[in-house]
């Protein structure tokens, strides 16, 4: 039994999704809970989805990155994708993540191209650092709604390595002669990592045995660098005080124990922020995404520093897509969705890799597309039997959620939806999402999930007509 329609006496309803990325089409598909999670999308006044992949840029250029996924993943979508979008209820799309570059800067404008012409919204990916901050707006029978749209980059997960610098992601703004690079609107982050005494001296000792030093000191006069992601400027960065100091680019504090806190950069917290203060006086409703990529286990500090801004901000909805299902914090009566895991990726049903990527899983380069699944999962089971953690469990439960928003657009509750990507066929790989029967013991238990992610916070979880529930109201 599906759940029950919510009434929504003229408010507006915003349904949101995780991931999404098609290489085969949909819209054929008869199972009827698939039809039924199908039918949640549709039935909210707007419907907005994660669009993690590049779309139709094979064909046009050479493949870039591949999204820096576990072990190698490639994600590029035919534009009949946007077809299947439109099936299933989605009217914008989150772009801001870190397979649309796949191909590059010039395949970010490929799909910029498809989406445009699919008639498809799209904010988070631009021609110029300006275009990619900007937001998209879509008209409503009930109100205009403004959507930004953000993706992380940084350290990820345990924060032990420093990610690399985000070539064909990063934009920038450019005068003539010069033409402005395309990419994603990025939030970064760094760790700074607090550790005790002797630790903090023992690190002093190893730079000023290798002479680290010296080198410190020209990369803090702006010289001896080959990426920028220390911020907006290469000078006087890395100075060392008698607590703090820079140890291989990361810095290190003295502390009363060990921890790992992240910082997001300022510029680019100014910049969203900025957009969002632009569309709060253009619309209506104001929905700002970020594309989690760190995979930690909790909120770290720079998405709470984000998810609290963009609402001091102006932004009535805040959700991360593309991590881990984190819970509900509600902030000044808004709801912040702190996690949402993917909803449909067909990344283990491709049909089409690259030589290059075919090479680094130590494949031959005349290799099939089934021969790259199967080496990649191979590597994740080896790693997990040797003790390592994949950044994506198969506990995390995966919903639809349902922003409500009454007749005066004051967010009225947030619904949660259990759905399950159940493992099937001949090859028992992942198939379609499918929309859990309320009372089952899987409804059950993802709803219990939902309730113990969203206890931290505070935050309470009904069940009623079919679905959790998270009522809200402005504090």
């Amino acid at each position: 039994m599906a759940p029950a329609a919510t009434p929504r006496d003229a408010g507006l309803s915003i349904a949101l999704t995780g991931n999404m990325y098609f290489e085969h089409p949909i819209s054929g598909y008869r199972d009827q809970g698939f039809l039924r999670a199908a039918a949640v999308l549709r039935d909210a006044d707007l419907a907005i989805s994660n669009l993690e992949c590049a779309i139709g840029a094979d064909e046009a250029w050479p493949a870039f990155g591949g999204g820096m996924g576990w072990s190698g993943t490639h994600m590029n979508a035919p534009t009949s994708m946007i077809d299947d979008l439109r099936f299933l209820g989605i009217d914008a799309v989150f772009g801001a993540n870190n397979h649309t570059a796949d191909f590059g800067e010039l395949g970010i404008l490929t799909t910029i191209e498809a989406l445009r012409a699919g008639g498809m919204p799209v904010a988070g990916i631009g021609p110029s650092l300006a275009e990619a901050s900007r937001p998209c707006y879509l008209e409503t029978p009930r109100g205009r709604v403004a959507v930004i749209s953000a993706a992380d980059w940084g350290p990820r997960r345990l924060m032990e390595l420093p990610f690399p610098w985000p070539a064909g992601y990063l934009p920038s703004d450019e005068r003539p002669p010069f033409r402005s690079r395309p990419g994603v609107n990025l939030v970064r982050y760094d760790a700074v990592v607090d550790v005790d005494e002797p630790a903090f001296q023992q690190l002093r000792r190893i730079s000023d045995a290798l002479d680290w030093g010296a080198a410190k000191i020209v990369r803090r006069m702006g010289g001896g660098r080959t990426e920028t992601l220390v911020g907006p400027t290469l000078i006087d960065h890395e100075v060392d005080t008698e607590t703090e100091f820079f140890f291989m680019g990361r810095k290190f504090v003295v502390g009363d124990k060990f921890r790992i806190s992240t910082v997001p950069y300022r510029e680019d917290l100014d910049r969203v922020f900025a957009a969002v203060r632009e569309a709060r006086e253009r619309a209506d409703l104001v929905v700002v995404g970020l594309h989690d990529q760190s995979h930690a286990g909790g909120v770290l500090d720079f998405i709470r520093i984000l998810a609290h801004g963009c609402i001091d901000a102006g932004a009535d909805l805040y959700v991360n897509h593309g991590g881990k299902g984190r819970g509900i914090e509600v902030y000044r009566g808004r709801p912040i969705l702190y996690g949402q895991t993917s909803f449909y990726l067909q990344s283990e049903e491709s049909t089409r890799i690259p030589t290059e990527m075919l090479l680094r899983m130590g494949l031959p380069g005349e290799a099939m597309a089934a021969d790259f699944v199967a080496a990649r999962q191979a590597n994740e089971a080896r790693a997990l039997a040797a003790g390592g953690r994949s950044p994506h469990s198969p506990r995390d439960q995966k919903f639809i959620q349902v922003v409500e928003f009454d007749r005066a657009l004051a967010p009225r509750e947030v619904r949660i939806h259990p759905i399950a990507v159940p493992r099937t066929g001949p090859r028992n790989e992942k198939r379609f999402p499918v929309l859990l029967e309320p009372g089952t013991p899987e409804w059950i238990a993802a709803l219990d999930d939902a309730e113990a992610r969203c206890r931290p916070f505070g935050t309470v979880v009904e069940r009623r007509d079919g679905t959790g529930v998270v009522p809200l109201g402005l504090m």
